[in-house]
């Protein structure tokens, strides 16, 4: 027993990994005790992947495409939005998922430092994670897809998509004309950050209030004005 403790925390990878598991038993317990639901799960991460329902099939054989529109190609997902997807985010609750991986990442390590011995390596020894973090993603994949299943049939969407528009926030930049800056808002007691860009390109400075009032064509920007108060009527 004493010996099985020790290999929790030795060699470095194996110290690092444990740590990591061990903050996240605490999330866990905390979430038990409060009695977090598994809709309330993703805490507010928002990752921008859209992930298909499981066993919906789509047949549509109407052109969409609007003037000007003829041979743009669909854009295809990024490597970021297909890793997403392989692990099944969205269709099983991120924190489960992320915890999963971490946990297959944890097991990975403490039985390949059995068998190789890292101790020499010093702080390069954390590399040996990096292999070892592509198998905890295979076998993530094939853990995940039983529950892809499970959550389906209780209901589970996802997080469903933030409407932005109206929102009330705060600048936490300053911008004006055509420059990009931030805002932040506080949705669900949840702080959201968006880039955001003055509509009219009037200036708008750091801790000023605004409204999105439109968003750009990619989605990615939002733009606002200052929220309108009684001294401005």
């Amino acid at each position: 027993m004493q010996e099985f403790f020790s290999n929790l925390m030795h060699p470095l990878p194996n110290a690092v990994m444990t740590v990591i598991m061990g903050i996240l038993a605490l999330y866990w317990l905390v979430v038990f005790f409060l009695g977090v639901g598994f809709e309330d799960l993703d805490l507010g991460f928002d990752f921008d992947v859209d992930v298909p329902e499981p066993d919906v099939e789509v047949a549509d054989d109407l052109d969409h495409s609007g003037p000007g529109e003829e041979g743009v190609e669909k854009q295809e997902p990024g490597f970021f939005t297909r890793c997403m997807t392989y692990l099944n985010v969205g269709r099983v609750p991120f924190m489960l998922v992320l915890s999963i991986f971490k946990f297959l990442l944890w097991v990975c390590t403490l039985i390949t430092t059995q068998f190789i011995n890292v101790t020499s390596w010093g702080l390069t020894s954390l590399l040996i994670l990096i292999p070892l973090a592509l198998v905890a993603v295979l076998f993530t994949h094939y853990a995940t897809n039983p529950l892809v299943r499970f959550f389906h049939h209780i209901g589970y969407k996802g997080e469903e998509e933030i409407d932005f528009l109206g929102r009330i926030g705060k600048m936490i930049s300053n911008i004006q004309d055509h420059k990009t800056g931030t805002a932040e808002f506080v949705i669900d007691k949840n702080p959201i950050r968006l880039h955001v860009r003055s509509i009219e390109g009037k200036p708008l400075k750091y801790g000023e209030k605004v409204i999105v009032v439109d968003e750009t064509d990619q989605g990615k920007v939002y733009l606002v004005s200052r929220e309108l108060t009684i001294d401005d009527i």
